[in-house]
This record gives structure tokens, sequence and C-alpha cells, in this order.
């Protein structure tokens, strides 16, 4: 094989990890020029982050509609034709025997923005490029980034006016605060291409007699929000007319306006917090589901581009075990479906090492995004070629545990900050204690040298086990062993140090404000 590129560095990048794989699979790669030549190029025609594969007797070709592209077609070759995958930013995996090339592949993503939040995987820029995340910092070299100039929760940034309160949307000073924030942005920034003016992260929205009527006339606040989005995006649309405004519909903005309509370069993100990820969102039987459903089908009547925010752990309890895996893929197929253009998943965005199963749900979210509509078949494969590679031998028994602990939630409500008995059912758990004991116990014994993701894994089960049993001792030794394992306790809490280790570790929880169970 001789392996050329086109001048641009993301072009070269993609020949050289095209070289290097090759090699790895025992293929030489040579300079003569009678050998089979495989070329990577642009193609612009085909669009952002698009590739297209073309062979031939005479050569291969990955065009790329920009420079992403091209390294994406890279690796989605490595995978189509040589069984390549990559699991985890430690754990790759390459295909053995010959490779058969005997047609072309082409795709274009579905969601423009694909942003993930595990640390454990796109926390690392290799792992990011790999399985076709663009909404991080990622070298120009290597393709660049979806670069936003400030992300979400930006009203005191931009105004001036910060946690606890929000500025008053009405008042012009606010406004000239935002336009000019948001210039200084773009002017200091040449690659930025998207700004979020957006609501601070609290429901402390102004009331002021001309809010309130804004908000009265349009029936939701979200109309208020809107219009000074708006004017925003008007200001700078001359000069900037390749830059989007991004907003969120979220909590008291989540239901859409009557009135006002967003500019074409204003993006709508809407925020599924409230919703239960037991039901799949199309759900209608399941109300919160259904009222999330009605509001994207209002965004979708006065909005071209909305993206989501959706959210994909428990924020309360990071660390037992969250049965969403059916959800995720019936929820992204939903997006799709209803014309949404960017997503970002969020994980367990502030814990780098995890002890549920947030390697497996990064790598599935990736996947995810970029084929929504991949069939239940084939995301049962991909799942299955991860859990081999990443716990060893018995890992039939982790996709037993997985199995089990999702058909519980079967007539329950999971939303992210509910205590884990009240989707988990105790009954249940308990019937089968001896069961899951076995199955962990049997996955640690095939592991090899798997055995580590094993037992940091296992920790979710001792969680659980800690809520069938509470005891003060046990409840201890388990709250050191996640904190020296490096496993975050929650979104707002490192480590419950101080807890009462008598109850169950769902009440561990130093934030007040959390649901609690007191049967």
């Amino acid at each position: 094989m001789r392996v050329t590129a086109g001048t641009t560095p993301p072009e070269q990048y993609a020949a050289a990890e095209l070289s290097k794989y090759l090699a790895r699979l025992g293929i030489d790669v040579t300079d003569a020029p009678d050998a089979y030549p495989m070329t990577t190029a642009l193609d612009p025609t085909l669009g952002r982050d698009a590739f297209r594969i073309d062979v031939t007797s005479d050569a291969l070709t990955v065009y790329g509609g920009n420079g992403r592209g091209v390294i994406y077609g890279v690796y989605r070759m490595l995978e189509h034709y040589a069984g390549a995958r990559f699991f985890t930013p430690q754990l790759e995996y390459l295909g053995e025997g010959d490779i058969v090339i005997d047609d072309g592949i082409a795709c274009k993503p579905v969601f423009e923005t694909r942003q993930s939040d595990w640390p454990c995987a796109n926390g690392h820029v290799d792992w990011c490029i790999k399985n076709g995340i663009n909404h991080r910092p990622i070298p120009a070299e290597q393709g660049g980034h979806v670069k936003y100039g400030a992300f979400v929760h930006t009203m005191g940034r931009l105004t001036g006016v910060g946690e606890p309160n929000q500025p008053c949307l009405s008042d012009p000073e606010m406004l000239r605060r935002a336009i000019a924030s948001v210039r200084e942005i773009l002017a200091a920034d040449p690659d930025v291409t998207i700004v979020s003016v957006s609501q601070n992260d609290n429901s402390n929205y102004c009331k002021c007699e001309k809010c309130a009527a804004t908000d009265a006339e349009e029936g939701s606040p979200a109309g208020t929000l809107l219009r000074f989005v708006n004017a925003v995006a008007d200001d700078i649309a001359g000069d900037y007319p390749h830059v989007v405004i991004d907003t969120l519909a979220y909590r008291y903005t989540r239901t859409a306006p009557k009135i006002t309509r967003p500019r074409k370069n204003v993006c709508v993100r809407l925020c599924s917090i409230e919703c239960c990820f037991c039901h799949p969102l199309e759900d209608l039987s399941c109300e919160q589901n259904a009222h999330f459903c009605r509001d994207i089908l209002a965004w979708n009547d006065i909005c071209d581009r909305i993206y989501i925010w959706d959210y994909v752990t428990n924020f309360a309890h990071y660390i037992p075990t969250f049965p969403n895996l059916t959800v995720l893929r019936e929820n992204m197929r939903f997006f799709a479906d209803h014309h949404v253009c960017g997503m970002y998943p969020e994980g367990a965005h502030n814990a780098a090492v995890s002890g549920e199963f947030a390697e497996l749900k990064a790598y599935l979210l990736a996947k995810l995004m970029w084929d929504p509509y991949m069939s239940a078949e084939e995301y049962s494969r991909i799942t299955d070629e991860f859990l081999a590679a990443y716990y060893g031998e018995g890992w039939r028994y982790i996709r037993a545990y997985l199995d089990l602990t999702e058909a519980f939630t079967k007539g329950h409500h999971m939303g992210i900050y509910d205590t884990p008995r009240s989707y988990l059912d105790r009954g249940k758990l308990l019937a089968l204690e001896s069961t899951f004991d076995d199955f962990w116990d049997r996955a640690e014994a095939m592991a090899g040298d798997r055995i580590d993701s094993v037992r940091r894994s296992r920790i979710q089960w001792t969680y659980l086990k800690l809520e069938l049993h509470p005891d003060a001792d046990a409840g201890r030794a388990f709250a050191d062993l996640c904190r020296e394992a490096g496993i975050r306790w929650s979104e707002w809490c490192i480590s419950p140090d101080h807890a009462d280790f008598a109850k169950r570790p769902s009440r561990w929880s130093p934030v007040s404000w959390l649901p609690d169970d007191d049967d």
C-alpha cells in the first residue's frame, strides 16, 4: 500500500493515522510508485464532517467535506474494513486476517454538533476524534472543533448580573452590555462560530412590569428571553454572518413562546432535565415525557435549529446503577426524528473515574450521535463488543446484570436526582441478591487482565447492597474505597466523609434539597 495526502494538516494527519494502523495490521506501507495508492483529500461539496470513500481496482481515496471529515473517513474505513474499535482511550482493538475492501462508504452525520461529557473518555482528544465528537477542544491539525465563545448560562458573564439572579431582559442597558460582550468575544477569536446568550442557572427571572407583560403575552418567559436573544443576533448578523447565537429552553423557558420566532442565526437548546429516563421520551403514557414531547413539537414549529441538552446519569448519585441503556438509543432516534441539529448528552461531567458504566455509555452515545437510526440489533451487538473487550471473558455476567437491573425499572419513573431505590425495586434486588453476587464473582474470576475494570464497576453493586443492608462500619469502608479510587460521589460532592454511615448511602449526600425516602 502507498499512502498519500493532500496539502492541509488534517489531510496529512489522516494519512499518517492510516499508515500507522495499516502497519499495526501487518500491512506493508511503502513509497513504491507501483504500490496500490490510498489517498486522503478534501471535497467541500460533501458538507461539514461528512466523508466518502471511493474504491476502484486502481486506487482508494478517502474524501472529507472538511478536515474533520477526512479524518473521520479514515477511522470509519478502519472500522468497516479492518474491524478496528476505539472503545476507550486505553483500549483499542484491531481485527485479524485479510482486509477485503470491495465497496465504498459515504456518510454525513445527522447532528452538526456532537458533544459528550464523560471525562473517562472524551477528556482525551484522540478518543474524541476517533469517535466523532466535535465539540471538545481539538487542535486544528487534527480537524479542529465547533468552537463556542461562551457555553450556556452566560447572562452573568455577558451582562454583569450573575448568580443567584437574572438580568432584566427589558432593560436596554442589559441588552447593550450583552451585545458589547458578544462582540468582544467574536473580535478576540475569529474561530468562534457559536456564542450562547442564555439564562443563568437559577429560576429567579425578572418579574418587573415590562417582563411580566411580555411573559403573559407570549405565554412563557421564553418569549422575553427570545426577544432579547434575537436583538443580539440581529446586531451581529451583518458583521458575523457565520456565527450562531445559542440560547436555552430550560426549566422556566422550556415552553415555546406564542409570538416571537428565533432568527435564522439563533439556535435553541432544549433541555430534558425534568424528564423520566426509564420511559422513552416518545412514551406519552409518561406525563413528564409527554410534556417534553409537546414542547419539542412546539419548538419544531418555530425553529429550524434545535440543539438538545440531554441528561444521561443520576447527578445526585453517580455510583449506583442508572439503567438507561435502552432509552439512550430510543431517545437519540427521537431527537433525530424531531429535526435536532446538535446533541449534548451530559454524563458525570466532573468525575474522571466511574464506579458505574461511564466508559460503556460514553462509547455508545458517541456511536448513537453518529448513527441515531441504528437498529436495536446493531446497538446490542456494539454493546456486547464493548463489554467483551472491556471486562474480559466473564462479560456475559455483566451483560446479565445490566439486563436485569434495567428490567427492574419497568413500571417506575427514573429522574436524574432520584434515589436509586425509587426505580430499582428493593424486593426484586433482595430476591436476586445472591444471583447478582454470583454474576460479579464469576465476572471477576474470568476477567484476566481486565480485572481492574470489573472490580471498579462492581462498586455500583456494593453501593446497592448497602442500600439493602445499611451498616456503619461497612459504609465507612465503602466511602473510603470510593475516595481512594478517585470515584466522585455526586455532581456536588467529591466524598461523603462526614455522613452518618449507619444510614443507606443514598442518604449520605450533604445536599439538603435532594429528594429522600423514609420507608
